[in-house]
């Protein structure tokens, strides 16, 4: 349910439904091709490999920055509405075209061609970041709503990885072929895609954006000169929130390695059929998607009680002190069980939504002028899939050539750094977003 307020109207609420199903869906896409590479895997053997899986990963991130990018600058420059609709748009065109793929040269040219459309639906994916965070920021005026409506949207992200887990978990109670399943997984995502892209079509610029543009259009900068004087002008900030959002994701997004292989020790000791290793697969991941559940229900309750900086510095400092445990655990003589394993790792999902995860994405939205607000979210999310690039190419290889210690030593390590980005260029204080676009105005990283 949307957070109620003074003065939230019809058209408020719309813009916010409309940036969660988007965010569901990017959600969804993202975090479905764990299951479908494993399906393909189990069909076609080492015609699906790591290396393929690496590939198809690979060229989705690189469509997410992409879009992150060119969508953000897209959106300050024409407008937020017709660049919200282009991103659900090429979300259903990328999720659809994924499902059909195989269809043209049989399993020997699936992963080229999963690759291909997997990099057209990330551009969609990654445009959504600085939409979605712009279009629900500008649905507020004070910070408590703004803070609770960006909240809820990023939580879009757990439901995502939990329908992820369900659908899958539901083609296979029905008995349905894997392979019509994996078919299924990926088409899956474009409906709620369709369902944002009907809610865009009759949004309308928000008036925070509307008076910006007169601003601007009155003085006749152009939005190019605009940009470099605001990068200029408030670096630090955009080191802050760049660089809170790149330490974050060098090891969110590895989890899901190191769940991978938590996994796969209690599976193989269960000896399971190909089509139970699925399902087991899926419901572990459903369990880790109810710790994000959790976390995210906590952070929408601290956004309106805390600030921003609170939640994401100490939620750093609380994640470092549970890699470095788990780390003087693996380096020990006996190593943790795969059950206790499962509890630290849900603990590091519960405390990643809590706090840094909303925070990296709310802060952004919040700090620069109308103008380039979208712009300078989508670099800040950029710089968070880099982070999250090297990470999952990085850490795999320490892994194997040092072992699990050395892994969450260095996640350890991101996240104090991320608490030192949090500490030294995170504000303190929220602030109306059109103050913002007054002249010689931002929040400060020294605000007490």
């Amino acid at each position: 349910m949307l957070p109620t307020r003074p003065g939230s109207d019809k058209g408020t609420r719309l813009r916010v439904a409309a940036a969660c199903a988007g965010f569901l869906a990017d959600a969804y896409d993202l975090f479905t091709i764990d299951l479908v590479v494993l399906i393909l895997h189990q069909q076609y053997g080492e015609m699906i490999g790591a290396k393929e899986k690496s590939i198809i990963v690979s060229m989705m991130l690189a469509g997410v920055i992409i879009g992150q990018l060119s969508f953000g600058y897209i959106a300050d420059l024409a407008g937020r509405k017709w660049a919200f609709v282009a991103t659900a748009a090429l979300t259903i065109i990328g999720a659809l075209a994924c499902s059909l793929c195989g269809g043209l040269g049989g399993p020997s040219g699936l992963p080229l061609q999963l690759a291909f459309c997997r990099f057209i639906l990330g551009i969609g994916v990654g445009g959504e970041y600085p939409l979605s965070a712009t279009v629900s920021a500008e649905a507020a005026t004070d910070p408590v709503s703004r803070g609770q409506y960006m909240g809820l949207v990023v939580s879009m992200q757990g439901f995502g990885m939990l329908l992820s887990s369900l659908i899958a978990m539901g083609a296979l109670s029905l008995n349905m072929s894997l392979e019509a399943t994996w078919r299924l997984l990926l088409a899956f995502g474009a409906l709620p895609s369709a369902v944002a892209f009907c809610l865009r079509w009759s949004l309308h610029e928000s008036q925070v954006f509307e008076k910006a543009k007169a601003s601007q259009d009155a003085v006749g900068t152009g939005q190019h000169r605009r940009v470099v004087e605001t990068l200029t002008k408030h670096w630090q900030l955009l080191v802050g929130t760049a660089g809170a959002w790149l330490c974050l994701n060098l090891f969110q997004y590895s989890i899901g390695s190191f769940k991978s292989s938590i996994f796969d020790a209690r599976i193989q000791q269960q000896g399971l059929s190909t089509r139970d290793e699925v399902f087991q697969h899926a419901s572990f991941a459903a369990v880790t998607s109810c710790f994000a559940i959790l976390g995210f229900i906590s952070g929408l309750f601290l956004v309106g009680r805390t600030s921003r900086w609170a939640m994401q510095f100490w939620g750093f400092a609380a994640l470092a002190g549970v890699f470095f445990v788990v780390s003087g655990l693996h380096a020990g003589s006996s190593k943790p069980s795969a059950t206790l394993q499962l509890a630290f790792m849900g603990l590091t999902f519960f405390l990643i939504n809590s706090g840094p995860n909303l925070t990296t994405y709310i802060v952004p939205a919040e700090v620069f002028p109308t103008r380039v607000r979208a712009t300078c979210h989508g670099i800040s999310a950029a710089s968070g899939k880099f982070g999250a690039f090297i990470g999952t190419s990085a850490f795999p290889m320490v892994q194997g050539s040092v072992g699990m210690a050395a892994v969450y030593g260095a996640c350890g390590v991101a996240a104090v750094l991320g608490a030192l980005s949090t500490h030294f260029f995170t504000p303190r204080l929220e602030v109306d977003l059109e103050d913002l676009d007054e002249p010689d105005s931002a929040p400060s990283s020294k605000e007490a």
